[in-house]
Formats: C-alpha cells, sequence, structure tokens
C-alpha cells in the first residue's frame, strides 16, 4: 500500500511493539506526487531528513483536512496542496495578545482571518541556553483607531525590513507552549 501525504501533514514513526511514539515530525517536500519519500523537519532534533516510511509510519493529516486519498477518480484534478509558511516579522506583545505589522498581499497578511502560529525563539550561543515560545491563536486585523496609534507608538515600531507595513494585525492567545534549551550536562 503506498502513502500519499501532503506538504504540511505529520509524519508519526511508532515503536512497532508498543505504539509509543518514536519520531514526529512535518513532511515539507514532496518529492513525487504519488507517494514517498518526503522532506520531514523532525521536531525532537529540528533537522531536515530525506525519509522513505516503513510500515511503522503514519501520515497525520492537517486539522481540518480530511486524510489523505489514495488519488483522485480517473480524469478529476488533484487539488492543489496547502504549504504552511513561516515569515519573519516585526512584532509587539501585551498580555495575551501578540500584535505584528505586515503589508497587504498574499504571504503575511493572508493569515488575517485564520488561525495563526506565532514563534519567538532566543538562543546564546556563549553560554547554550535560549528558550522558545510558540502561540498559536487567531489572526485578525486590529482596526480600532486607538489601538493602532499606541501601536505605532511604541518604542521600535519601526518595521526593520523598512518600507510601508501598514497592515496590522492581532493573534489572540488560544494555546502556548515552549521549551528552555540549557546544556546538556545539567
Amino acid at each position: 500500500m503506498t502513502m500519499h501525504a501532503q506538504p504540511g501533514d505529520r509524519l508519526v514513526v511508532e515503536n512497532p511493539v508498543t505504539g509509543v511514539t518514536r519520531r514526529d515530525g512535518e513532511i515539507g517536500r514532496l518529492h513525487h506526487d504519488d507517494g514517498p519519500p518526503y522532506e520531514v523537519r523532525w521536531w525532537d532534533a529540528n533537522e531536515i531528513a530525506l525519509v522513505f516510511p516503513g510500515p511503522d509510519a503514519r501520515v497525520r493529516p492537517v486539522l481540518g483536512r480530511e486524510a489523505p486519498a489514495k488519488g483522485p477518480p480517473a480524469g478529476a484534478p488533484a487539488a492543489a496542496p496547502v504549504v504552511p509558511a513561516a515569515r519573519p516579522v516585526d512584532y509587539a506583545a501585551s498580555d495575551d495578545d501578540v500584535f505584528f505589522r505586515t503589508a497587504p498581499g498574499p504571504t503575511t497578511a493572508g493569515a488575517v482571518g485564520s488561525d495563526a502560529a506565532f514563534e519567538v525563539d532566543h538562543v546564546d550561543e556563549a553560554t547554550s541556553r535560549g528558550r522558545s515560545v510558540l502561540e498559536v491563536g487567531r489572526a485578525d486585523a486590529v482596526g480600532a483607531p486607538e489601538m493602532l496609534r499606541r501601536l505605532q507608538e511604541r518604542p521600535h515600531s519601526e518595521p526593520w525590513a523598512g518600507g510601508a507595513r501598514p497592515l496590522w494585525a492581532r493573534v489572540a492567545l488560544t494555546r502556548l507552549t515552549g521549551r528552555r534549551i540549557a546544556p546538556a550536562d545539567r
């Protein structure tokens, strides 16, 4: 049986005896339309590897999408894949919300009106310490004039990349996860 997946799906590899997850990652690039190999970013090591899944692996589709079909009916067009994208943005945090500014258009502004993930990482290579925080929530455009004024008056609110970034969006926290990075000997 051929395994089918789309970019953004999860690949989970389990111990065939215990059913315990051994590896978990996100499928990035497909090398063939009809199945493996897949480029997978393994979450435990944050590395990308070319994977030919074995019988102990299964695909978990992106939330909100049905399990991958075995293929479209003869003569039917295949659906265009949805590719999640990560983009650097200028941001501000306030209480349980994160605000970011962007330019109108399909890239980052495309997240407005849908669920979005916002991640901030910091690594100090000299001390081998760091942290990574991931917030998930709905991204909505900020339209209230008073809130827009407060965001624009914050220190360091000008875009680092320059150019016009007139759209401010708010990601309302629904889930927060994170991890601390410490030297291996502690």
